[in-house]
């Protein structure tokens, strides 16, 4: 059993051979070799800095988020005065504010100090009897947040919230309610700040690995998990398809027979106050470790802002969500502020191959562990030189079932056969690994948990397989996957090619009111791989279906070459899965991408009842 004092310490120590500046200027340095070399125009070095301090004390010595990263880059005194008091404004708070705030947040008198002393519209004294976001589930006596959304201002909401007993509101702007108004800059961040008190502050009571990436985010994390409950215990997860919060208390139903309360996912990463009351409800039921997916998104509002992470790793950066950052280099800002949050004796882990872990790498602090991880040779690549220690993989035998990989470390070799295919789950696998490792996880221990891995819930999940034995029932694979990215997909099919004797065949869409750039380049993709195409719909939303499909056509090029593949349009998802199917010979794989795990489908303002691998068991209960 690990104790937490050695979490984030270990054998690895700080960097002994270069100062903060001296490390600063070899990042620069290798951010310009990197930008010249690839000439994509790209240069991690032109990324955009995060938001400007808000103004929010943070309790406890908790590094903030808030402070521009440009102010606190490695070696800079900001940077330095950051990290020893936690944050510019934490050291404020009276002593006798930070204990009560350890054991809770009470009352509005408090709720002000924390914020920062802000400004207070008809402030009277109440007591808080909890913090919501969420109109609908205020209680008597909560204070609720306004947090502005994409769709909906929550400052139109106020009034329903007073009406249902809200003793305080906290807003941007003045707003017409007869309860004191708590006015702040940015109220996602106010809210993750109050959520934390409110709840004791549940991140500091166990270790927080905080997963980010555009692909590989729930795989990732739940290889961490798997090493983690196998050295400390019971563990808990946020992510994409589910939260597991821990162990079933006496009496309470365990309803999927796992022996874990789970909730199903609302977003990969819960709201702010959502998140806190997670992290709470993991420390009632005695998790030992919580591991965090931590989308762009939540990091661009703030959402952690308050969570205390032990361990971050980035798995990749690629093509999506421009709709929303609008530039690579503002998506890659956004990720990379997960990094800005570590504290010393805290642990980064970045693929040492990829040149945007040069971003991640300007926003960490002094005394903070970085572990570079990858395929292949070290020397020549981008983080050559800057990281504490490296753990790499080579990939000795990719069978149908299983890779077999031998995991290269500091402490020595280890040979596992993961029950896992393609080199995309082996460089998650080694994602996991090198966490394990920072986290004081022998390597042997970690590769044995490895070696039970299964599967993630719609990650190459492979359907049409005897469930007592394992064997196919099929003269054919089928596979049901989540990539809805270029990257992702690319990924998915190369390891699709290799495991297809006959004709590779894919069924896929884009999805509506997301970033229209990645559809052209997917057609590409599918069209360079695949031999038999089936264009469908994804989750429209509020888009026109043919129009999508017609964006995903315009990368298909040549589509009368002798090599094009035969390329289908079924706007009716569940009919493009049976025809496919029925297409399928012996030696055949097909591959069903966008939806994996996903149960509904979104088509205007409704969501229907759908799910990929239902269709293929209704396929294969009807032959």
């Amino acid at each position: 059993m690990l104790g937490l004092g050695k979490l984030g310490l270990g054998r690895w120590g700080f960097w002994r051979t270069r100062t903060a500046r001296e490390l600063a200027k070899a990042v620069e340095s290798r951010e310009m070799e990197a930008a010249a070399a690839s000439g994509s125009g790209f240069s991690p070095a032109s990324v955009s800095s995060a938001p400007a301090a808000s103004g929010f004390a943070v309790p406890g010595g908790m590094a903030s988020t808030a402070t521009s990263p440009a102010a606190a880059k490695p070696g800079s005194a900001k940077a330095s005065e950051l990290h020893a008091s936690g944050s510019p404004r934490a050291s404020r708070l009276e002593p006798r504010l930070a204990e009560r705030l350890r054991q809770g947040l009470h009352c509005l008198t408090e709720l002000r100090e924390l914020l920062g002393a802000c400004e207070a519209l008809r402030m009277q004294e109440a007591e808080i009897t909890g913090i919501c976001d969420d109109s609908r589930e205020i209680e008597p006596g909560g204070v609720f947040f306004a947090v502005p959304g994409l769709a909906n201002d929550g400052a139109g909401f106020a009034a329903q919230a007073v009406a249902q007993g809200a003793c305080a509101v906290v807003s941007r702007r003045p707003l017409p309610v007869p309860v004191p108004v708590l006015l702040v800059e940015d109220v996602r961040r106010a809210a993750s700040l109050a959520a934390a008190a409110f709840y004791g502050h549940p991140s500091s009571c166990m270790p927080v690995v905080g997963v980010t990436g555009t692909n590989g985010k729930t795989s990732t994390s739940e290889l961490v998990a798997l090493c983690l409950e196998d050295a400390l215990g019971p563990v808990g997860v946020l992510g994409t398809v589910r939260y597991r919060l821990g162990r079933c208390l006496p009496g309470e139903e365990d309803v999927d027979a796992s022996g874990e309360r789970q909730v199903e996912a609302s977003h990969t990463t819960p709201g702010p106050v959502a998140l806190q009351r997670y992290l709470a409800e993991m420390r009632r039921r005695d998790v030992r470790a919580a591991i965090l997916e931590i989308s762009s998104h939540a990091l661009d509002q703030g959402r952690a802002h308050a969570v205390q992470v032990q361990a971050a790793v980035f798995t990749n950066l690629s093509l999506d969500h421009l709709d929303y950052h609008g530039t690579m280099e503002e998506y890659a800002s956004a990720k990379a502020r997960l990094f800005a949050q570590l504290r010393p004796g805290s642990l980064a882990v970045l693929p040492y191959d990829d040149v945007v872990s040069l971003r991640m790498l300007k926003e960490i602090g002094p005394g903070v562990r970085v572990i570079g991880y990858g395929l292949g040779k070290v020397e020549g690549q981008p983080l050559e030189g800057l990281a504490h220690d490296y753990v790499r993989a080579e990939i000795l035998e990719a069978g149908a079932n299983s890779t077999r990989v031998r995991f290269c470390s500091p402490e020595g070799q280890t040979e596992v056969e993961l029950p896992l295919i393609g080199s995309h789950n082996v460089r998650n696998a080694l994602a996991a690994l090198s966490c394990a490792i920072g986290l004081d996880i022998g390597p042997l221990h970690a590769s044995d948990s490895l070696s039970r891995a299964r599967p993630v819930a719609g990650r190459l999940e492979e359907l049409g397989r005897d469930a007592g034995h394992g064997r196919s029932i099929l003269p054919f694979r089928v596979f049901v996957d989540y990539a809805h990215t270029p990257d992702a997909l690319e990924r998915v099919l190369v390891a699709c090619r290799q495991l297809c004797t006959g004709k590779l065949r894919l069924v896929f869409g884009c999805g509506g009111d997301r970033d229209r750039n990645k559809r052209p380049k997917m057609g590409t993709i599918a069209r360079n791989y695949a031999d038999h195409v089936v264009v469908t719909q994804d989750n429209p939303r509020g888009e026109e279906p043919t129009e999508i499909v017609e964006q995903i056509l315009s990368g298909m090029q040549d589509l009368q070459a002798e090599d094009a593949p035969c390329v289908e349009i079924c706007h009716d998802r569940a009919r493009a899965i049976r025809h496919a199917l029925s297409q399928a010979q012996a030696g055949d794989l097909v591959l069903i991408a966008g939806k994996g795990h996903e149960t509904g489908q979104v088509i205007g303002q409704c969501v229907l009842a759908f799910d990929d691998r239902e269709e293929v068991r209704k396929w294969l209960r009807s032959r």
